[in-house]
């Protein structure tokens, strides 16, 4: 090697980890399951108003939904959702629909229709973690639409 040439050598070296160490990085940062950035905040934003008044019906409406989740097996867990009406009387009839994310991993939504069990409502939803999770419940009679949003501590695996 060519006396004075270790100089620019080094430099083109230390350069080259910089660069691959900013490259490694920015891949790490931007693989992050946890963060998440709503696909549709756009429409999300276009809609808020509507939504808002859709949670006043609602509230106007009177029903409430109680849920309770249960792990059924490692990749499974079942939610029962009890849903009743301003007297507390059951509501029967309604197409129920739960779509549940973990707080911790929100972009990855499951959703799932819930089938009537007497008084109850039942879906299986294909979770895979226990935690926090945000359940966001619609229930459709008639013309009658009902919204609600809980979060529950889902139990770890069985």
């Amino acid at each position: 090697m060519k006396k004075g040439m270790q100089w620019p050598i080094g430099v083109a070296a230390v350069l080259a980890l910089t660069i691959a160490a900013n490259i490694y990085v920015m891949v790490r940062a931007n693989d992050d399951p946890s963060v998440a950035i709503a696909k549709d905040y756009y429409q999300r934003a276009v809609r808020f108003d509507a939504d808002q008044a859709l949670r006043r019906r609602s509230e106007r409406l009177g029903w409430r939904v109680s849920l309770e989740a249960a792990r059924t097996s490692a990749t499974e867990a079942t939610v029962t959702a009890v849903l009743v009406d301003s007297t507390g009387a059951p509501i029967r009839g309604a197409i129920v629909r739960i779509a549940a994310h973990a707080v911790a991993r929100s972009n990855d939504i499951f959703t799932a229709t819930a089938t009537p069990a007497g008084d109850r409502y039942l879906a299986v939803l294909p979770v895979n973690r226990g935690g926090l999770w945000d359940l966001n419940v619609e229930a459709v009679r008639g013309s009658e639409r009902f919204v609600a949003t809980q979060r529950l501590d889902l139990p770890g695996m069985p």
